[in-house]
Formats: structure tokens, sequence, C-alpha cells
């Protein structure tokens, strides 16, 4: 009887001893499929990422949600999750989702300038800078958080801060072009053209042909009435442009061709214009006011013509045909047209002025002299005093 209690007793423990070994080995092997299942998780997340680059953000959001549910400590993915939820405009849950990215991982300098962006979006400025001056910290060779704390310093009004954040990393980094630009849009800004102008064309020599950079140095020109520079920028950009910004670069072009006294080039290139558009009254305009600069009498008539089929009655276009023809020396037609614009209140003095000179060259010396008066009454501060 003993031994068979003993034997009995001997079999339960060896029972009792398989059972845990067995259960042992089951929690291992759930221990392991758990670990696979989050590295398998962590591992979707640039493939996510690639769905979300590539603007299939159904997917890349079903494929995050996979992932957070198998492992919702991956910090990467609630960044990726904020990002699709920003590309939706739901700034909130965008925010919340860099925030849970945060937590789990403070050194993730992506989350803190998503963040920035949020706050920026929410109108809190102060937030934003300290969240961008994060991501700067952490990464402060990327270029993109670089020039957008700058950007934060100068919405505070804070230029010299983000000058000199720029011009220091662009010392240091290999994208140091990207920080010029930056810095001198800041300057630009500031109304330190001059300044800006040094950065443009430096940047230009690291990015030559850069549109963008081009366009900034050309406007720059502008500002500073530099026209023979400015032109060469827009000839440039010209050559370059695409059917849908070339009219816009030939215009500003033949405006500074106008302004620095190259008339016939002017004319060129609003002839150029004019092809595409051939019923805007303003390029007519502006290529009569260029023709009467390169002494072409006959062709700014017929500009100034066409101007005025295009827009009947135009102020502006009755004084390009006037001058036509006092420039082609038919006198006592500017005379008449002069008159048509004679109670017009922009034109008055003006065509008043023109009409005494008509009268001089006419050898009509009383009838000068009171349209002299009359120019000079209209505007009693203009110059056409000294010449009675």
């Amino acid at each position: 009887m003993l031994k068979t209690k003993l034997i009995t007793a001997a079999l339960l423990v060896s029972i009792l001893a398989l059972s845990a070994g067995c259960e042992s080995h089951a929690q291992k092997k759930q221990a392991a499929a758990l670990r696979l299942a989050k590295a398998t998780a962590k591992a979707k997340v640039p493939v996510a990422q690639g769905l979300f680059e590539n603007g299939r953000i159904d997917e890349a959001e079903e494929t995050i949600r996979q992932c957070l549910k198998a492992n919702p400590d991956v910090a990467e993915a609630h960044l990726l999750m904020g990002k699709i939820h920003l590309a939706r405009a739901n700034v909130a849950q965008a925010a919340k989702s860099f925030n849970q990215a945060i937590d789990i991982d403070k050194e993730l300098a992506g989350a803190w300038y998503f963040l920035a962006i949020t706050a920026q979006h929410n109108a809190q400025p102060l937030q934003a800078l300290e969240y961008y001056n994060m991501a700067v910290l952490l990464e402060p060779d990327n270029a993109d958080y670089i020039i957008a704390l700058s950007k934060a310093y100068a919405a505070q009004g804070r230029y010299d801060e983000a000058v000199e954040l720029l011009d220091q990393k662009a010392a240091l980094l290999p994208d140091r072009a990207r920080l010029k630009i930056a810095s001198a849009d800041v300057l630009t800004r500031l109304g330190k053209i001059e300044q800006a102008v040094s950065l443009y064309k430096q940047a230009l020599l690291l990015k030559s042909g850069d549109r963008e950079v081009t366009e900034a140095l050309a406007y720059c020109y502008i500002m500073l009435k530099q026209w023979v520079n400015a032109a060469e920028m827009f000839e440039d950009l010209v050559d370059r442009a695409d059917e849908s910004r070339k009219a816009d670069y030939l215009k500003l072009l033949a405006m500074c061709c106008m302004n620095s006294g190259d008339y016939g080039k002017a004319v060129a290139y609003y002839n150029q214009l004019s092809i595409d558009r051939r019923d805007d009254p303003e390029v007519w305009l502006q290529m009569g006011q260029a023709a009467l600069g390169a002494g072409a009498s006959k062709r700014a008539y017929a500009c100034a013509t066409r101007a005025l089929v295009l827009r009947p009655g135009w102020s502006d276009a009755v004084a390009v045909k006037a001058c036509a023809q006092y420039l082609g020396t038919d006198y006592s037609a500017a005379v008449k047209t002069f008159k048509t614009i004679a109670q017009d209140e922009k034109m008055a003095a003006f065509a008043w002025n023109m009409i005494a000179r008509c009268y001089s060259r006419l050898g009509q010396d009383a009838r000068a002299r009171k349209a002299y008066e009359k120019a000079a009454s209209l505007d009693p501060d203009s110059e056409l005093l000294s010449m009675m």
C-alpha cells in the first residue's frame, strides 16, 4: 500500500513538473511572438512613410494604425500619424500625436519640429519658437529646422538673432546655399537690400541657375533701381522659363529696359509679349511708351491706337497717341488729341503743357503762353513755370 502511494506521488510530481515546463515554454513562445510583432510593427514605419510621401495617405494611415496596435510605444509611428493628421488639416489631432511621440522619445527632433508647426497654426508663436529651438538643439545640422527657427525669430521681430543663426550655420554646414538664401530673405525684409544682394549672389554661385535665387536677386536690383542688373537677371529667367512664367518675366524685363533707357529692347520685348497677350491693352500702351522713348513715332501711334480699340477713351493711351503725333511733327493733330484729355484730372496739367509746346512749334506764342499758364495753375509745384 505504501509503495503504491509513493508511486502515485512520484507520478503527480512528474506531471506537475512537465506541466510547469510546458507552461514556461508557452510563455517563452508567447513572449517571442510579442517581440516579433513589435519588431515587425516598427519595421512598418518606413513602409508607411513611403506611402505617405507618395500621396497614398489612406494606405499610410492604415499601415501606421496596424503598427501602433501591435506596438503603441513606437515614437516614429506617432510622428508619422501626426504628419498624416496635419496633411488633413486636423491640427489638434496632429499636436496630440506629436506630443505622444515626444513622451516616448524626447530626443526625436522631428516631433519637436512638427509640434512647432502646429503651434504656429494655433497662433502660439512663442511656443513654436521654443519647439523649433529644441529641434535644432537635437539636430543642429538640419537646414530645414535651422531655417524654420530663423523664420520664427523673424516673426517675433528678432531679425538680428535670425541673421546671426543663419550666418553661423552657413559657415559650418555643406548646405550653406539654402541658409544664405534664408539670411538674404530676412535682410530683404529688414530693408538691407545691398547686403541681401551680396548673399543672393553668393548663393547663386553655389546653386548656378537656381530660378528662385535669380528671381529674388532681380527684385532686389529693382528695389535698388539697378535696372541694367535687374534686366540681366530677367533675361536669364526668360531664357529658362516655362510658358506659365515666361510672360510675367518678359513684362518685368521690358519694364527694366524702359527704366534703364534701353527703349529699343523694351519695344522688342513688349512685341514678343503681345503675341500671347494681343488683347491686353496694358501691353500695347507700354509698347507705345517704349516706342516713344525709342523715337519711333509711327509705331507709338499704332500701339496707342490698338490700346484704344481694346479700351476706348483710356486717357493714358490718348496721351501716348498725342505724344506720337507731336514726335511726328503733326502739331495741329496733337493739339486736338491733347485737348480730349485736357479735362482729365490725372492728365490735365500734362495735356496743357504739351498743348503749349505744340503751339510754340506752330509759332502761336500767345496761345502757347496761355496754355503754359493753364498748366501751371493746375500743377503749381511742377517745373512748368520755368518753361514760361
